[in-house]
């Protein structure tokens, strides 16, 4: 794991000694979100002596011993598949959820399991949860949430807007927005205390190029020498937070946060989509990358239907959150960990 970027996570002005002595869940451990969990409390324990009991859950032993061979007995290794029960007999004091397919080609090729992966395996946290009596679960959620947003204005973590059930799409938004009730409901009915942070486009080394995501696309296209292809028009506005960035974030909602709810998005780093590939082009080590526009009746993956969409971080901010990586900083970075 690039130093670098643990730096950034641990520079959060998060209350780290909240962890001290505790034991702390990490599902989706070998995910792209959850590797950066798992290396900062990792290394939070060697800087600061915490001595937290970090449990890595992910259902892939090969990943997880290429992952986390490095770290001998750092971490206690959980090779389980959250969509069934979790078993672990020790306290669990802390859980950070991150496990669930979430990329376009998931959503066109495996609805079905996007859909159950998260009911599920959201589920099986909670229950954990309740029956180990653990102080905070941090569920990773995601502006999708928030539906086919119209309006300009910025979306605040009250907002919701219309979304259409009725296509398999559907199956990654109606599932968080089922996972966040479920949440609602443990904690009305057993008292499970939870905090929920909504994300933007997030990205940084070790995020999957061929899954589907138009910024993975187009760095997939620089590394491998061809042109990209905008399957639209390119006018849809994104903001984009590099993934240390939003990492500190939610270690700081989850130890610092009063609210249930926060938007994580680095809002300095809009950008068009249009104006994202040439970015990403430009990029190009050897100058022959180029931006061409395809068909747009033909458009194959089922990308995140909406133009506008901004997230709101006043309440993340308000926690002392400052994001470090400007837009093209941090493409580069990502490019640069490929190439």
């Amino acid at each position: 794991m690039n130093v670098r970027d643990i730096n950034i996570i641990l520079d959060a002005p998060a209350t780290w000694g909240a962890l001290k002595d505790r034991t702390v869940l990490v599902t989706g451990a070998t995910g792209r979100l959850g590797m950066y969990f798992v290396y900062a409390l990792v290394e939070a324990n060697r800087r600061w002596d915490l001595h937290i009991n970090v449990l890595a859950l992910a259902r892939s032993a090969e990943k997880i011993r290429q992952l986390y061979g490095d770290l001998g007995s750092e971490l206690t290794v959980l090779e389980q598949d959250v969509t069934t029960a979790i078993v672990y007999d020790g306290a669990v004091d802390y859980i950070i959820h991150t496990a669930g397919l979430a990329s376009p080609s998931d959503f066109t090729a495996r609805p079905v399991e996007t859909l159950w992966g998260h009911v599920m395996g959201t589920r099986n946290v909670l229950e954990l949860a309740r029956t180990h009596e653990t102080k905070r679960v941090l569920y990773t959620s995601t502006v999708e949430i928030y539906g086919d947003w119209k309006k300009e204005d910025y979306i605040k973590e009250t907002d919701m807007g219309p979304m259409s059930h009725r296509n398999s799409r559907a199956c990654y938004q109606e599932a968080k927005r089922l996972c966040e009730t479920m949440l609602e409901c443990y904690k009305a009915q057993h008292g499970v205390d939870f905090v929920t942070t909504n994300m933007s486009h997030t990205f940084g080394p070790g995020i999957s190029l061929t899954d589907g995501r138009a910024f993975a696309e187009f760095i997939r296209n620089v590394v491998e020498g061809e042109d990209i292809v905008l399957q639209t028009d390119g006018s849809a506005v994104r903001t984009y937070t590099y993934v240390a960035d939003a990492v500190a974030a939610m270690f700081l909602a989850l130890l610092n946060g009063d609210e249930h709810y926060y938007n994580i998005a680095a809002v300095e780093n809009q950008i068009s989509v249009r104006d994202l590939a040439q970015l990403i082009a430009s990029m190009d080590p050897k100058k022959k990358v180029q931006v061409v526009f395809a068909n747009q009746a033909k458009q194959k993956l089922l990308y995140l239907p909406f133009k506008l969409g901004i997230l709101d971080s006043s309440r993340m901010l308000a926690l002392g959150w400052k994001p470090q990586v400007d837009v093209e900083t941090a493409f580069r970075w990502t490019l640069e960990s490929f190439l």
